[in-house]
């Protein structure tokens, strides 16, 4: 599950071999406080000295939506329009201006869009013109997309976002809405739930399954990880965030999705990752880098087993302190009964 809007999709990780030995610094993340925002894909910053701008793909009351929280107390989300498209994250230029990106989907492909975001007296967002990246992929490749950005020392914008590894599919992803409620007219809402959450399916299980036309592995019970998901990442070639160049490799590997780049300073990068489709639970992990190009990611955890930790977003609040948010659900339901929670990362 990646920051994007996911009813009915399967959350899971894996701590997978390609990741990096455990570094040096030290990183923990409070337990989250549970927000009334019901949703995933959380994208957060400072809209004034005692509020934080929270949008995110919600569910209720569906679609886009923003709302103003003050820890893990917020106002009423207000739905946003369509032109938002999905997975909305924004910097702030050099200028002063604030520019946003975010997936457009369409009927053949989705793309990463940008356009300059303002706000008016009710301090509802408003977009300016919308800016096709020229970066796209099919619409059935549910593994890609989930933009996060951040302003470079030099004042360039960087991109990254995840898809794909060259050659591969998206089948890892999860099953689709149609498909689950299938499973769920033949075998029960709580049997779905159960294998999501890594029962071993039952021959019973695996007959739906193959009525429904779902890959088994796709809802837990199976040992091998199909977590192969990589971050790409895209490089402004000027200040005004518009047009890009892809930074050749990969940022990350081995199924890390959903970075955001918590610090972006000469020598001293730090981002945050969840673990990809996979087997139950996804978690967070943090990673740093010297360039924001070559990551190391910390072996240990910052979330618990017994919830899936994913989409995490953060907000600058002391010297080596972050308040960070993310979603959450409960390890049965990986798929599910997500919550945007509130804690504190600590370096």
């Amino acid at each position: 599950m990646h920051r994007r809007l996911l009813t009915a999709s399967i959350a899971a990780a894996l701590i997978l071999g390609t990741a990096a030995p455990a570094l040096a610094d030290s990183f923990t993340l409070s337990p989250g406080q549970k927000t009334p925002l019901k949703g995933v894909s959380p994208f957060a910053e400072i809209a004034n000295s005692e509020q934080d701008r929270v949008f995110y793909g919600s569910t209720d009351p569906g679609g886009w939506a923003m709302a103003l929280c003050t820890g893990a107390s917020c106002t009423t989300p207000q739905q946003l329009p369509m032109d938002f498209g999905n997975d909305f994250t924004s910097v702030t230029l050099a200028d002063g201006s604030q520019r946003a990106y975010f997936v457009t989907p369409g009927q053949a492909t989705k793309s990463l869009s940008t356009a300059l975001v303002s706000y008016d007296a009710a301090g509802t967002p408003q977009l300016g013109a919308i800016t096709d990246l020229g970066i796209s992929s099919p619409t059935e490749q549910r593994a890609w997309g989930v933009p996060d950005s951040v302003v470079l020392p030099d004042g360039r914008v960087r991109l990254y976002w995840v898809a794909m590894p060259s050659g591969g599919s998206s089948s890892a992803s999860s099953p689709t809405p149609q498909q689950l409620m299938c499973l769920a007219k033949v075998l029960g809402k709580k049997r779905v739930q159960a294998i999501g959450g890594g029962a071993k399916p039952s021959a019973k299980d695996k007959k739906a399954m193959k009525k429904c036309k779902v890959d088994p592995s796709l809802l837990g019970g199976v040992k091998k990880s199909r977590s192969t998901e990589v971050i790409l990442s895209a490089t402004s070639t000027d200040a005004a965030g518009t047009s890009f160049v892809q930074d050749p490799g990969y940022r990350f590997t081995g199924g890390y999705v959903d970075s955001e780049i918590v610090r972006a300073a000469t020598g001293d990068w730090i981002a945050l990752v969840s673990t990809g489709p996979g087997d139950p639970p996804q978690r967070l992990f943090a990673a740093t880098s010297k360039d924001g190009l070559s990551w190391k990611v910390d072996g240990t955890p910052l979330t618990p087993a017994s919830v899936n930790a994913l989409d995490p977003t953060a907000i600058p609040s002391n010297n080596n302190m972050w308040k960070v948010y993310w979603s959450e659900s409960p390890a049965a339901t990986p798929f599910e009964n997500h919550t945007v929670v509130v804690g504190t990362l600590r370096r």
